[in-house]
């Protein structure tokens, strides 16, 4: 039976520093439960810990999919940024360890790639929206419920503007997952109003009979925002 976990050599597309970094084998993910924000629970270690690769040198970080693909040449700033932490030579922290990681570890993983997206020239604006979701079920799983209402604000911009501009949208969702996702985002912070909105948008897509799954939980959870409305005394 093969370990979860393991070590990969990879070369760093702005130093071209050689290292290793602990990914997961998919071969072994297994899911115990699904949450209604897309995010799942998971039996034994958790993907989401080792979704993102982190140059030990220069500390650039992206999803594990991006940093094996990227093109350095066209991200100048990027490249400048990493230059100025190479020279500064400082002691690394723990997320450059290899082996089982932890929440804590994963979130400064996640948070250090995020701002990297941020700095590129060609990142899809999709990445830097799932990034902010990974971590806000690395925070939910840590319990930190502070920062997690935190992640999930900037997550619901992000797929906001990721929708806006017309992204490529995944697969797996379509425009009304996308729609979903951002009501369910703004139901779990709360603001029941605009959830109803992205529901109702989600159910009035043009490709929503492709996703009848999609369509099913977009109805669940637009009476769940009814409810809590009418509990509060805001309908």
């Amino acid at each position: 039976m093969s370990t979860p976990l393991w070590n990969k050599k990879v070369k760093c597309p702005f130093c071209q520093f050689e290292f290793e970094t602990t990914r997961m084998r998919s071969s072994v993910i297994k899911i115990k439960e699904k949450m209604t924000d897309f995010g799942n629970i998971y039996d034994g270690e958790c993907a989401y810990f080792y979704a993102v690769t982190v140059c030990p040198q220069c500390t650039f970080a992206a999803l594990n999919k991006d940093f094996d693909s990227i093109r350095a040449d066209y991200e100048t700033k990027v490249f400048e940024a990493t230059k100025k932490i190479r020279a500064a030579n400082v002691k690394k922290p723990e997320i450059f360890s290899l082996g089982s990681s932890t929440p804590d570890v994963a979130a400064k993983r996640h948070e250090l790639a995020i701002a990297f997206t941020k700095m590129r020239t060609y990142a899809e604006l999709g990445t830097l929206a799932g990034l902010y979701m990974h971590l806000v079920w690395i925070y939910r799983m840590a319990g930190n419920r502070e920062k997690e209402m935190a992640a999930m604000a900037e997550a619901v911009k992000a797929y906001q503007e990721f929708h806006e501009k017309g992204g490529d949208l995944p697969e797996k969702l379509g425009e009304p997952g996308v729609l979903y996702l951002i009501g369910e985002l703004y139901r779990r912070l709360g603001n029941y109003k605009e959830a109803r909105n992205y529901y109702g948008r989600a159910l009035s897509s043009k490709e929503i009979r492709l996703f009848p799954a999609i369509a099913d939980m977009t109805r669940d959870m637009m009476l769940a925002a009814k409810n809590a409305m009418e509990q509060a005394g805001t309908v």
